[in-house]
């Protein structure tokens, strides 16, 4: 889960803007300017765990909540966006037939792949979220019936996030899973934090009678929404009302 979007970021608990450069920080600064290459690259430099992934108590506690909130115990196709090193695409791994992780840095995306080297159902690929989405093998046809999207939507201006909402409504499977999880305390150069993310999500699902909003948990420290597109809750599905 790049929770940085992982990925992303921030959540990277404990982690702060701060602990770049002056110069790193001016490469970032406006999110209209799409994803903030250079922002992750000096994260990613010497340093193969920036959000401590492996380590935090904190990661692993919300990685267990993720994985107990998706509706279904297993699914055939999945994709993640924001895969981060692959500390959570590992344990999704458990959980699909196939799993497609994305990230948009080269380093991320290199760790990922030696950590997942014995997983022959994870591909990973590098790719810039939303364009990517719109490419070879993402937007093959296809479609899925597991979307994760952890930590990464608050670096994207509103304009993409957009975008990959709209790639969501096509490509997610009938009774397929969108499950989306963000920090949210402010992250210093980004105007997106975890609440205005979630709060468009749900803008955009909720009102949309295709999906129905399975799970929201509001942790002090992250937000956690889970969605499917059925009309059905799984009580429902298994005939227990």
């Amino acid at each position: 889960m790049s929770q940085m979007p992982n990925s992303t970021l921030p959540v990277d608990a404990g982690f702060s803007a701060t602990d770049l450069s002056a110069s790193d920080l001016t490469t970032f600064d406006s999110q209209a300017d799409g994803y903030p290459e250079a922002y992750f690259d000096a994260l990613y430099q010497g340093n193969g765990d920036p959000w401590q992934y492996q380590t935090r108590w904190y990661e692993k506690r919300k990685r267990d909540m993720c994985l107990a909130a998706l509706p279904q115990a297993n699914y055939i196709n999945g994709v993640e966006l924001g895969c981060g090193n692959g500390v959570f695409s590992e344990l999704l791994a458990g959980r699909c037939q196939s799993l497609l992780s994305i990230d948009g840095n080269q380093k991320a995306v290199q760790l990922a792949k030696q950590r997942l080297v014995n997983h022959s159902n994870i591909k990973v690929v590098q790719g810039v979220i939303p364009q990517v989405l719109a490419e070879t093998p993402i937007n093959n046809n296809q479609s899925y019936d597991l979307i994760v999207i952890s930590e990464i939507l608050y670096y994207l201006p509103l304009a993409d996030i957009d975008q990959v909402i709209s790639w969501i409504e096509q490509s997610l499977a009938l009774s397929g899973t969108l499950l989306c999880c963000h920090w949210r305390y402010e992250i210093e150069g980004f105007v997106m934090t975890g609440e205005s993310v979630h709060q468009h999500l749900q803008q955009a699902f909720n009102k949309n009678s295709a999906f129905t909003h399975q799970s929201q948990l509001v942790d002090s420290d992250f937000l956690l929404d889970v969605w499917q597109r059925s009309a059905q809750t799984i009580a429902m599905q298994e005939q227990l009302i």
